[in-house]
């Protein structure tokens, strides 16, 4: 397995005040101590980190207590969130402009960040659904500095360079969100936008995120009903009434199991529709993927029968992490790293068969987007 990159300096002691904050009061001085003279494992970071993206949802950025002001009120509770009784927890405010987190944001209408569109597919476009977390959202970088403002454009340039028609990526992301809650969001809303094309964006910090997110909803009694789930519910002898521990001892040792149901869904979910529905897998700043990391992930997604599958995972290697990140405390990609994903991406795109900017006479309709690639 490939040895984490260290982000910065401070990481090391990111490390060691989230130890000393969560440690038992007998056992911080150790465990700082053992930080410091060690530096933070593998294990350490994969919990930094996915517990850093779950507070996207619950509270707010938190790699660095005490070089950062409070954090801000859970997302879901903040200036952008309006909060749903379902199984997404909130959404995206519509008509939101402000600046968040030092960036420029905005939503339109429907709730998306994303430039105004119609709920109804205009003739003559081709119109693509991503859905993703924060880092598909553009968390940290200003309204068309993601990724996906940057793809919409060179896609859109193509097909229309080639006598296609436009191409719309429509922004389904939301932070926070984990791919169950992905999948609800498009079950709720992406598809009533009628996408010719569904992608959805995956990181190394999905594995498990289900999980955790249930141990607060099925207490609720919210997600129990839900056929992504369903298997590893059963197979675990869950029951409504369930507390948050058993549901975390039930589910911990099917995290792939979830992640499974959920992407099986999601492929099931659009060939019932007759729409392509493809997997990409991007990187986060700072952390290498391993290379069984990697192969198990790719694996799962192709078992689903998500098409195409592609691997960006590497996007960042060999790259110089601070002029990548949003901030020395933050995983997620700045406005650099985000033109990259959106060349990778692309690429990797480019000579796929069934779409208008490789055949022009694609417009509106599903089409085939065949092919595993790693690009």
């Amino acid at each position: 397995m490939t040895a984490p990159r260290t982000l910065t300096p401070q990481l090391a002691l990111s490390a060691a005040l989230l130890a000393w904050g969560l440690a038992p009061q007998a056992v911080r001085p150790r465990a700082a101590d053992a930080l410091w003279r060690e530096g933070p494992s593998r294990a350490d970071l994969d919990r930094m980190e996915v517990g850093y993206y779950e507070q996207l949802l619950d509270a707010g950025r938190r790699l660095d207590q005490e070089a950062v002001p409070p954090p801000p009120p859970p997302f879901k509770d903040g200036p952008l969130a309006l909060g749903v009784g379902d199984l997404r927890e909130c959404v995206l405010l519509p008509g939101v402009r402000t600046t968040f987190q030092g960036a420029r944001w905005s939503t339109n209408a429907l709730g998306l960040r994303d430039r105004d569109c119609s709920a109804e597919r205009p003739d003559g476009t081709y119109r693509i659904a991503l859905i993703g977390d924060s880092i598909g959202v553009g968390w940290g970088v200003n309204d068309g500095e993601g990724f996906e403002p940057r793809l919409e454009r060179a896609l859109d340039a193509r097909s229309v360079s080639a006598g296609g028609p436009r191409v719309e990526i429509l922004n389904l992301c939301v932070p926070g969100y984990a791919p169950g809650q992905r999948r609800e969001h498009l079950e709720r809303l992406g598809w009533s936008l009628g996408p010719d094309l569904v992608l959805v964006q995956a990181t190394a910090a999905d594995v498990g995120w289900d999980e955790r997110r249930l141990r607060a909803l099925l207490p609720e009694g919210i997600g129990w009903d839900s056929p992504m789930y369903q298997g590893a519910i059963e197979s675990a002898g869950l029951r409504p009434g369930d507390g948050p521990d058993r549901i975390r001892d039930g589910l911990k040792p099917r995290r792939l199991d979830l992640l499974d149901g959920v992407y099986r869904t999601l492929v099931s979910d659009a060939r019932a529709r007759g729409v392509p529905i493809g997997w990409v897998l991007l990187p986060r700043v700072g952390r290498e993927l391993g290379p069984s990391e990697r192969s198990r992930l790719v694996s799962l997604a192709a078992g689903a029968g998500f098409d195409p599958v592609i691997d960006l995972s590497d996007a960042f290697d060999g790259l110089d992490e601070a002029g990548l990140a949003v901030g020395p405390n933050d995983y997620h990609p700045n406005a650099d790293g985000h033109a990259i994903l959106a060349r990778r991406l692309e690429a990797a795109l480019a000579d796929r068969p069934g779409v208008p900017w490789t055949e022009p006479s694609v417009a509106s309709r599903p089409g085939a987007a065949g092919g595993a690639s790693r690009r």
